[in-house]
């Protein structure tokens, strides 16, 4: 099990190490600077895949999704590749979730890391404090979500996460 700690410094070495200084952050070009090829085709299943064979990494998102939603599962993937570096497959499945069930760790590892990688802290940091108000409204979170292209309810999980917003 990794820490969310140590789930956010990994995002942020992939970002340095890519010099990645611009929101929105272009995961798809990360994936390519790892010569990961990203493959759309539309799914019932799954909302994004991760296959590793011989060397080289394939991931599959399902182009009948929001592309917020495509962005997410790119950076999930993403995720997975580098968090778990010795699984071959992974596959996000759409499915919702009962209440019973939860995802396993590596799954909400890999959305840990996404939202880091997409919404970097020291980035996030930044821009809330650029806002200059004494509390974030849905206007915020709205002018948020544009900057770094990702879902109200993704900007709303990592501002919570992170202590940027009280519920």
């Amino acid at each position: 099990f990794m820490t969310r700690d140590k789930i956010e410094i990994e995002a942020q070495k992939v970002l340095d190490g890519l010099g990645v200084k611009s929101r929105p952050v272009p995961v798809e070009e990360i994936a390519m600077a790892k010569k990961i090829k990203i493959s759309r085709a539309p799914s019932k299943e799954f909302s994004g895949m991760l296959i590793r064979k011989d060397g080289h990494a394939l991931i599959g998102v399902n182009n009948s999704e929001a592309a917020v939603r495509q962005r997410f599962s790119v950076a999930h993937e993403l995720g997975n590749f580098f968090l778990h570096p010795n699984e071959d497959t992974f596959v996000d499945y759409r499915k919702e979730l009962k209440e019973s069930e939860i995802k396993n760790h590596k799954e909400r590892e890999a959305d840990q890391f996404a939202a880091a990688i997409l919404m970097p802290k020291k980035f996030l940091e930044e821009d809330v404090k650029n806002l200059n108000c004494s509390s974030i409204s849905d206007r915020e979170i709205k002018i948020l979500c544009d900057r770094y292209d990702v879902s109200e309810k993704a900007m709303t999980f990592r501002l919570i996460n992170l202590n940027f917003l009280n519920i």
